[in-house]
């Protein structure tokens, strides 16, 4: 099955069935950036 490539404009009336089916934005605030802390200082340990 393949994605439709015309987007019908009935689905863009309404702003409740708009925000259903808008396409995902992904921005750098969404990502997570992976902090271990080991205890002591200068310790500097590599993640295998």
């Amino acid at each position: 099955m393949a994605f439709p490539v015309t987007r019908p404009r009935r689905l863009r009336v309404n702003p409740v069935v708009r925000r259903l089916v808008r396409e995902t934005e992904l921005s750098a605030d969404d990502l997570i950036y992976p902090v271990f802390v080991t205890e002591g200082r200068g310790i500097i340990t590599p993640v295998e």
